[in-house]
């Protein structure tokens, strides 16, 4: 006689099967968990924030359950954020998270990040498409121009900044690289020129897993993760890039060397997405509801130490 004919003996053998491979995964997780949150790769960053104390916490309206991007707006207290699936920017009051004003600039679909030169703003489609457009408080809808990128869905881009320093848009792919090869555990940040239009598509930076995974674990260990948000100090000119796969900030300089590393605590980012700063260099993270409530992050820039002030006199 079979399984097939002794249907409680099978159910007793996939239940136990399940909990093999549960039991297994749960201690994969325990011993490869790291011990710590904080990660101070270079012993003379000042790193500006204390991670175990956001400022403020804010709970989102329901519009923004998918929040997806931020984008500073002119005001230090000003926030604009995008959503997915809905072809609408939002400009927020940063100290309450309350909508403050909303424009339309296109149909519904998957918009993933945003990015502002002055009065023009840039929105990125999953596709890598940018959608522009002049925003103005006197509308309440626009046309946006659309702008095509090397990229495509199979490269699923997630994050978009403005980089003064280069007039360029930085945008992550959060999947396959534009040109993808043997190198797939490096992450790249691809540099749009404003001014000609076009994008190298050879990154400009890059992130390592196994170079995380060295500082992490103490050894050369892959840690994975795939980028969700990327922002550009306005005071250091270092890069952020977050993931939610893989809940971690990390903080390269323009070599691509890593400077920091934090983990993000999921009681507070059940999936980051957005991260920028306004122009007083406070760090914002965004992160969508996920059977919760959307929240937004806010990190008050500490004043950097004495020593480090008399030490760049």
């Amino acid at each position: 006689m079979s399984l097939l004919d002794r249907p409680n003996l099978l159910s007793v053998a996939i239940l136990g099967i399940v909990v093999l491979i549960a039991g297994t995964y749960g201690f994969l997780t325990y011993t490869q968990s790291p011990d710590l949150e904080h990660y101070r790769v270079d012993n003379d960053y000042d790193f500006g924030y204390d991670f175990d104390n956001p400022n403020d916490v804010l709970y989102l309206d329901e519009d923004l359950d998918e929040i997806s991007g931020l984008s500073p707006w002119f005001g230090n207290d000003e926030m604009l954020a995008v959503q997915d699936e809905d072809g609408q920017v939002f400009v927020l009051n940063s100290r309450t998270g309350k909508i403050i004003h909303r424009v339309r600039f296109d149909k519904d679909n998957d918009y993933e990040g945003i990015a502002r030169k002055d009065s023009m703003v840039y929105v990125l489609e999953q596709d890598g498409d940018l959608h522009r457009f002049i925003l103005d408080y006197n509308v309440d809808e626009v046309e946006a121009e659309k702008i095509e990128t090397p990229f495509s869905y199979r490269n699923d881009t997630e994050g978009i900044a403005y980089d003064e320093r280069t007039n360029s848009l930085l945008i992550v792919p959060k999947e396959q690289e534009l040109n993808p090869g043997e190198n797939d555990y490096r992450h790249g940040i691809y540099s749009f020129s404003l001014e000609s239009m076009t994008m190298v598509e050879q990154p400009a930076y890059y992130i390592d897993e196994f170079e995380i995974g060295q500082v992490i674990y103490g050894k050369r260990t892959r840690y994975e993760f795939k980028p969700s948000g990327v922002a550009v100090d306005p005071i250091s000119g270092d890069i952020y890039v977050i993931a939610s796969v893989g809940k971690i900030m990390i903080v390269i300089d323009r070599e691509s060397e890593i400077k920091q590393i934090e983990l993000l605590k999921e009681s507070v980012f059940r999936q980051p997405e957005g991260i920028e700063f306004n122009l007083l260099g406070d760090l914002y993270i965004s992160s969508e509801a996920k059977g919760g409530k959307a929240v937004l992050a806010r990190y008050s820039r500490k004043q950097v130490t004495e020593s480090k002030k008399e030490a760049n006199e």
